[in-house]
């Protein structure tokens, strides 16, 4: 499904990332791997058959993702798919939120996504083709108590998508807005507080990194050739609560 095409993914070494990049291995992609967590890219790359290339970079920061692209453009000149899954949850009452927090959640959930769709998306013009996938999370489409910051920054997600859609056409700019996903950004809550979260959910379970994997590859795929602009809920019916 996706074979020979060169993708970019980002937070990689765990989650949805982690998921999203073994998913894209099995369908013959060629990986570019993105994470902090060096260690944890260099074991992933020993499980997958593609052809991967791994890259210890701090998103957050403009002058890495540069450089990385800098890197990158030695090994291939084309990039068909990028996946903006980086991110990071902290959960506080906003009136108890600090400066810090609230820049951090927005340099790694927002500004990241933004300065990587930059340099891929001009990597992606000059073929006229391409799919970025930024992610966001259905608390940036529907907020949530206590999560005001980070909502704030998965809502701009919606925002950067449905904006870059427009001007990059015909490369095609989506999102996708899980629910609570297992994975460790949950692992602070505790289980009466996941369980009380399933209560919420229609569907009556968390979801897996594969489901929301599948999510991805469906909009980084020809089977959504004349999909963009959209913003993918795959929350177990919760938003529609």
């Amino acid at each position: 499904m996706l074979k020979e095409k060169w993708a970019i993914v980002t937070g990689a070494s765990s989650g949805i990332g982690l998921a999203t990049a073994k998913l894209f291995s099995q369908n013959g992609a060629k990986l570019i791997l993105i994470a902090r967590d060096e260690s944890r890219l260099k074991a992933l790359k020993e499980e997958l058959e593609s052809e991967t290339h791994i890259f210890s970079v701090d998103v957050s920061r403009y002058d890495e993702i540069k450089e990385c692209f800098l890197k990158i453009r030695k090994i291939t000149k084309n990039i068909d798919i990028l996946v903006n899954n980086a991110g990071i949850l902290k959960s506080s009452m906003f009136i108890m939120t600090n400066q810090s927090s609230i820049e951090e959640l927005f340099r790694i959930n927002t500004f990241s996504q933004m300065y990587m769709a930059q340099f891929a998306s001009k990597m992606m013009i000059k073929k006229k083709r391409g799919s970025i996938i930024n992610i966001s999370s259905i608390m940036g489409v529907s907020g949530s108590s206590a999560h005001a910051a980070y909502s704030a920054s998965k809502a701009a997600i919606v925002g950067f998508t449905k904006s870059l859609a427009k001007e990059l056409a015909p490369i095609r700019v989506n999102a996708v807005a899980p629910g609570v996903v297992m994975t460790p950004l949950i692992d602070s809550l505790t289980l009466d507080e996941k369980e009380e979260l399933v209560k919420k959910i229609p569907l009556k379970r968390l979801a897996s990194p594969k489901e929301i994997a599948m999510s991805i590859m469906f909009l980084a795929s020809e089977m959504s050739s004349y999909v963009t602009a959209s913003v993918l809920e795959v929350d177990g019916g919760l938003c529609s609560i």
